[in-house]
C-alpha cells in the first residue's frame, strides 16, 4: 500500500502516542518495519518550505521565519509577561503542553 507523506506523519505520531516499540507497532498494524523505518528517515530528513507567517491568538504572537529543519538544533522561547522560559529542543513535548494549558 503507497502511503502519502501525510499518512507516514499520522502514523509516526500513532506510534509515539502508542507507547509501543516501533517493531510491536509495525507488527500489529501489517507495516514491515524496514518501510516505516524508511519513511520516517525520508521525512526526516526533508525541509518543508514555507513563507514568513505570523500567527496570533489573544496571549501570544508565533513568528517562523525559517523554513523547518528537522536536523537543526531547536530552542523554544515563552514570553509570558516579564518572564522568559528558554527550552531545547530535547524538552518533552507532553511536558511542554501541559504547560502551555496551565498558562492559557
Amino acid at each position: 500500500m503507497k502511503r502519502t507523506p501525510q499518512q507516514w506523519q499520522t502514523l509516526f505520531q500513532a506510534q509515539t502516542d502508542s507507547g509501543l516499540s516501533i517493531k510491536k507497532f509495525c507488527f500489529e498494524q501489517s507495516i514491515p518495519t524496514s518501510s516505516f523505518y524508511k519513511n520516517k528517515s525520508i521525512l526526516k530528513t526533508a525541509v518543508i518550505p514555507i513563507s514568513s507567517t505570523t500567527l496570533s491568538s489573544p496571549f501570544s504572537q508565533v513568528l517562523r521565519a525559517e523554513p523547518y529543519n528537522q536536523n537543526a538544533p531547536h530552542e523554544i522561547k515563552l514570553n509570558v509577561g516579564k518572564v522568559e522560559l528558554t527550552l531545547d529542543g530535547k524538552t518533552d513535548v507532553r511536558w511542554l503542553a501541559n504547560l502551555v494549558g496551565q498558562l492559557a
